[in-house]
């Protein structure tokens, strides 16, 4: 080797020491919006020497465009489709999306009025597709799945952006996609007792805290949550007992002074909407003396802050 080449040898050595090591996505050029278009007009096919589990990771950071037609039309379809529908992400491959949706759930949580909402949002409704998918083909491990419901519930503690519709963007909607994804939480072999009062318990806060009545379904979606809860072999009352029963008394208090708090207001109808949702929802069941208690207990509440 020539001490010429040798230099520039070194040299190329020297640049490599002190070059930034880019992420992946950095240095694998995103797909662009035409693309995952084309697959949604093609049924969702998987584009040939594509793989369906790597553009699945691509997908997700779909959740956070601001353009509904990529985020709601393309993002959401298509996971729906490839992992719902044709069953084409294996285990190892829905873990991997998993891992990569559930962070994405609080990102920058706390945050109102702004553009963040929609990847934590859409995060949210993304994993409910994987929800779905492990009551048909389990995948989640126990700590997996303690960890999503732990997040979900933590949204439901900590998300300030209660935005449903919004103009030109799109649903923002974080309420109701997280009451998607705990649908098929509380459906899950994993969930526990305790686990079922702590769904009912943060359905409960979310409508106590959120100082509004809902107005884009959301109400409808979390019933929807709690209806898999009561229909459970494993059916725990006792935490819709003990909200009947703080539901009536928070009615009672609001009516005692002539001046009405407008946001203690808010919480009585909105909590009152879930369960009206919740008893349309159920069904008695012939044989079942604890639903029909239950529900007999939930109408009764109803017709006390009616």
């Amino acid at each position: 080797m020539t001490s010429t080449r040798s230099g520039l040898y070194c040299w190329a050595i020297l640049i490599a020491a002190f070059q930034p090591v880019l992420p992946i996505s950095a240095v694998n050029e995103a797909h662009n919006a035409a693309f995952w278009k084309t697959i949604k007009e093609h049924n969702f096919a998987v584009p040939s020497h594509e793989s369906a589990g790597a553009l699945a990771l691509e997908i997700a950071d779909l959740a956070g465009s601001t353009d509904p037609s990529l985020r709601d039309g393309c993002g959401y379809e298509i996971l729906a489709a490839w992992i719902y529908r044709d069953n084409l992400l294996t285990g190892k491959q829905l873990e991997a999306l998993r891992a990569k949706l559930v962070p994405a759930m609080i990102s920058h949580i706390g945050a109102s009025e702004n553009d963040t909402v929609f990847a934590r949002s859409f995060s949210a409704l993304y994993m409910s597709i994987l929800a779905a998918q492990d009551l048909r083909k389990p995948f989640l491990s126990a700590a997996a799945f303690k960890e999503t419901l732990d997040i979900a519930l933590q949204c439901y503690a900590e998300e300030k952006d209660l935005r449903g519709y919004v103009p030109v963007k799109g649903w923002a909607h974080a309420t109701a996609h997280i009451a998607d994804l705990l649908k098929f939480l509380a459906r899950n072999p994993h969930l526990s007792g305790e686990d079922q009062k702590r769904i009912v318990s943060g359905v409960l806060q979310r409508c106590r805290t959120a100082h509004l009545v809902f107005t884009w379904g959301e109400d409808a979606r979390m019933a929807a949550a709690l209806l898999s809860i009561i229909d459970r072999k494993d059916f725990d009352a006792s935490p819709f007992e003990t909200w009947f029963q703080v539901l009536i008394t928070e009615n009672e208090e609001l009516w005692k002074s002539p001046a009405i708090d407008a946001e203690a207001y808010a919480s009585v109808p909105g909590q009152a909407n879930v369960l009206a949702h919740l008893e349309a929802k159920s069904a008695p069941q012939k044989g079942n003396v604890a639903l029909a208690s239950f529900r007999g207990a939930l109408q009764a509440t109803l017709s006390k802050v009616d």
